[in-house]
Order: structure tokens, then C-alpha cells, then sequence
């Protein structure tokens, strides 16, 4: 499918990291609900931006397989349209935690 045999891995395949999380670097990239915009960083808050309310674009996070090591981050930032499909990108299920 892509050069030199590159694939997503099956999840939990590898090490967890500190937290107990699997895959939250370097296999397809995590789609976020921020909305992409080119120059909110330079405007944002500096604690917990939350991205703009709208846009036509959402983030996604993390790298992906076709990456060298060194851009698979949390900060590296990609966009797609919603609803997008392509095979660097996943979602990642949430379940809050009981009080």
C-alpha cells in the first residue's frame, strides 16, 4: 500500500507511555474537536487554547506512520476537512472518569 512495506500498527502493540496511553505518537494521527486556524496561536491564550469556535478545517495531532521519528509530536499540527477519510488519520474514544 505505501512505500517500503509503511502501515498503522495494531493498537496497544507497543509500549504505553507514562500515563497508560497507547499509540498517541507516530501511528495515524489523532482527529481533535479544535477547528484550524492558520494564525490563533499568535492571538490565543496562553494556557489551554481551545482553537477558534468555527472554521472549515479540524486539527489533527500526533504524526503518523509515514513520519521520521523526529515529527511525531503532540505539538505537530495537520487539517483536514470533517469527515475527511484518509489512512493517517484515527479517533481516539473517550470515557470520563467516574467521580
Amino acid at each position: 500500500m505505501f512505500a517500503n512495506g509503511a502501515r498503522p500498527h495494531p493498537v496497544a502493540q507497543k509500549r504505553s507511555n507514562a500515563y497508560g496511553l497507547y499509540d498517541m505518537l507516530g501511528n495515524v494521527c489523532e482527529w481533535t474537536g479544535d477547528w484550524m486556524g492558520l494564525d490563533y496561536y499568535a492571538k490565543s491564550p496562553a494556557v489551554d487554547p481551545t482553537g477558534p469556535a468555527s472554521g472549515e478545517a479540524r486539527v489533527l495531532r500526533g504524526g503518523h506512520f509515514l513520519y521520521p521519528p523526529m515529527l511525531n509530536r503532540a505539538s505537530k499540527r495537520l487539517w483536514n476537512e470533517p469527515g475527511a477519510r484518509t489512512p493517517i488519520a484515527g479517533f481516539r474514544a473517550v470515557l470520563a472518569a467516574m467521580p
